[in-house]
């Protein structure tokens, strides 16, 4: 079976991708394992405990490792370029120093197991599922008539049916959406082919999603509610249940993290009994709808939640079982993780899509989050000045119940952006000094009356946020230091709190010249510092005029004006 050039270059994407995939862990299996120990990417296991044919109960040893929910492992006894006991082992829950691991369990390996093993990071052959995506798209009827055209921008997706898109959009109104959002539910509900809804941060985007789904489910649609993650799906469909309408996730146990027990769950959706002839809503990963999972489903309208970060060979695996297609994303905030050297120019399906359909897109442009003056800068450098903050008056100024002992120029109610330069010299990826300064900040806010749960960390490394947690819990204790969200921009987008402190770490020139196409991303930029809601703290790099000079890219050039911009708009404070 031929495919067609496009598709050709969709499986070379999807190649390189495993092969670059499979270089990297290659050389993480092969550094030193004590390196690798205080690095945190391996993890030591001290014992190990059989739960059933399928899982595994593990207690984690001393060192901080990097893993969460939902990682891919192998076990090993030291060396796993060389061994593995176990390879491509899910870690479906993790509490106080344990995990819960899925596999399937051969008894006769266990005993190799008996004085404890480590965890390196495993992965999967996915190309399967692609090739099958992709060969389905080359031969089925969607495929010709409405998927290949649409890539190769050959198909007329301007067509929306007016007066569904007048009864939707009213129907939205009438339930206090706002002009953009009622807009985003008209075309997502009346478009022929394609709908795209940029939803900036704190803009309502997943109340959007729910409507559409509602009205669609109402109109007799199977909808497919899919994401590049558990965590999306599941926010999407806790969202949609509140709708009243049938709603079933399918996976297994391990992605029901955070769903909601309204939401019924299967882990194939022929188990669900008594769904509907006609209206209903499915939530699953795009791999379903290649297994026996979801593999004989078909529908109507296919949904993407966080469509930027959805590669489109990824999309097409998912759209091949649909003939409407809606894309809710944000391309001015992180794309996809590609590892490869890609020579696809829009890897994100979003940016893709949205690229030359302007009539069926639409920017939702009023934030919920932001108190007005956190969201003027980043409204003028990414969103042309369209985004405007609608938080109430009220809430939109930062306030402590009592005047802070220390570090009140940062904690000033009426200082809502603050710059403070990174102390030290020549750190790299971990900053002893910066991440004392940021807990001791932390604790005054605390002191001061703020809840630990409404203060945020981001910072560019892993290995500075270990650094950081360690300062927090020397300060706060065990438990009060798991209450601030410390992470990398990647965990942190979608979340928001009161307080969020970006914490760039770096302060050796040369160093953060030589990675500066991903220190100063300007979509790694705008999703650290809309996660506040009216305190933005900024303990950063000031870059000297002579490091522009160094940068011959002209897009990382314009992301470091744009960083020296933010500094500017931020009121300075020197720290002793």
């Amino acid at each position: 079976m031929e495919l067609t050039p496009v598709l050709k270059e969709l499986q070379a994407f999807v190649y390189a991708e495993h092969e670059a995939n499979m270089e990297k862990l290659l050389e993480t299996w092969k550094k030193p394992l004590k390196e690798k120990l205080l690095k945190g990417e391996t993890q030591q296991i001290e014992s190990v405990r059989c739960s059933g044919s399928n899982h595994l109960e593990v207690v984690l040893g001393g060192n901080e490792s990097r893993f969460r929910e939902g990682d891919m492992i192998c076990l090993h006894l030291g060396e796993p370029s060389n061994y593995k006991v176990f390879d491509q082992v899910a870690i479906e829950a993790e509490n106080d120093g344990e995990w819960l691991l899925k596999l399937k369990v051969d008894q006769s390996l266990l005993p190799q197991l008996s004085e404890g093993c480590y965890a390196d990071p495993s992965g999967m052959d996915l190309k399967s599922f692609y090739d099958k995506a992709l060969a389905d798209v080359a031969i089925s009827k969607v495929g010709r008539d409405v998927l290949l055209p649409m890539l190769s921008g050959h198909l007329n997706t301007e067509t929306i049916y007016d007066e569904d898109f007048d009864d939707a959009a009213d129907y939205a109104e009438s339930r206090g959406l706002n002009e953009k959002q009622s807009e985003a539910v008209g075309i997502g509900v009346a478009s022929k082919y394609l709908a795209c809804i940029q939803g900036p941060p704190g803009t309502g985007k997943t109340k959007v999603i729910s409507i559409i789904a509602k009205l669609l489910v109402e109109a007799g649609q199977r909808v497919f509610m899919t994401s590049h993650t558990h965590m999306a799906i599941n926010n999407a469909l806790n969202k949609i249940v509140e709708e009243g309408v049938p709603v079933a996730k399918i996976c297994s146990s391990g992605g029901k993290k955070s769903l909601s027990d309204k939401v019924q769950h299967f882990e194939y959706a022929s188990k669900w009994q008594d769904i509907p002839d006609s209206g209903y809503v499915i939530g699953a990963t795009p791999f379903a709808t290649c297994s026996e999972r979801l593999e004989s489903f078909t529908f109507d309208t296919i949904i993407f939640d966080e469509a930027s970060q959805i590669t489109v060979p990824l999309a097409l695996m998912a759209m091949r079982k649909g003939c409407r297609f809606v894309f809710v994303g944000d391309h001015k905030q992180l794309p996809p993780v590609i590892l490869s050297q890609s020579v696809l120019e829009d890897s994100s399906a979003f940016s893709k899509m949205i690229l030359g359909n302007e009539k069926v897109s639409v920017l939702l442009s009023q934030t919920y989050r932001m108190s007005p003056a956190l969201t003027e800068w980043p409204s003028n450098c990414y969103y042309g000045g369209e985004l405007e903050s609608k938080r109430l008056p009220s809430l939109s100024l930062f306030s402590l119940p009592k005047k802070p002992h220390k570090y009140s120029d940062i904690l000033s109610h009426d200082r809502p952006s603050v710059f403070v330069k990174t102390p030290g010299v020549n750190a790299r990826s971990v900053n002893r000094k910066e991440a004392a300064l940021v807990a001791d900040v932390i604790t005054a806010a605390v002191e001061a009356g703020l809840s630990a749960e409404e203060i945020g960390v981001v910072t560019p490394f892993r290995s500075h946020a270990k650094a950081l947690k360690s300062c927090l819990q020397d300060k706060l204790g065990i438990f009060g230091s798991k209450l601030v969200v410390t992470d990398t921009v990647e965990r942190m987008q979608g979340q928001e709190r009161e307080m969020i402190i970006v914490s760039f770490c770096s302060s050796d020139p040369q160093y953060i010249s030589a990675i500066a196409e991903f220190f100063f991303q300007a979509e790694r930029l705008n999703v650290a510092i809309t996660r506040p809601q009216t305190k933005l703290v900024i303990v950063g790099p000031e870059i000297p005029e002579d490091m522009l000079q160094q940068v011959d890219d002209l897009k990382v050039r314009k992301n470091i004006e744009d960083y020296k911009s933010l500094v500017r708009h931020c009121y300075k404070v020197e720290v002793d």
